[in-house]
């Protein structure tokens, strides 16, 4: 049935049969919807682009505004070392009032060397999930420090 009706539409239309291409499968019922309703006697539909009409574009809507926790712990503390300078008297500069642990003050390396001794000093006191993170770190940097760089 359909290739009857594909080729009554080619004797229609004449020369115009290799740019049916949608609109033949509109006519075959394959597709119609997409191109609108059927002009009764005509093989085109009336919202082809045979037709001489555009096809109508979809709008998108807008993105739904996010719900937003305005006091999560990283919000709620923002800034709150900013008045460090204006309370001391400027005595003392913030980045000297930041130090690190005692077992990493003076100390130098890169860092395998630093997790590897984080884990001789406190790794008896840790989590063990945190024990167990710091463990694969370890044997991933050691795998990547053997394989690569110039420390090989």
């Amino acid at each position: 049935m359909a290739a009857l009706v594909r080729a009554a539409g080619r004797a229609l239309l004449g020369r115009a049969a290799p740019l049916l291409g949608r609109a033949e499968r509109s006519i075959s019922g394959g597709g119609g919807r997409r191109w609108g309703p059927v002009r009764p006697g005509l093989p085109v539909p009336l919202s082809s682009p045979l037709a001489g009409l555009t096809r109508a574009f979809r709008i998108k809507e807008p993105p739904k505004r996010k719900q937003v926790d305005r006091w999560t712990e990283k919000r709620a503390l923002f800034g709150v070392y900013d008045n460090v300078g204006i309370l001391g008297g400027f005595q003392i500069h913030p980045k000297n009032l930041i130090v690190g642990p005692k077992w990493l003050r003076g100390w130098r390396g890169n860092e395998l060397q630093r997790c590897i001794r984080k884990k001789q000093v406190v790794g008896d006191r840790m989590f063990i999930e945190d024990y167990h993170k710091l463990n694969k770190r370890i044997r991933y940097l050691y795998r990547r420090f053997n394989r690569t760089g110039k420390h090989r």
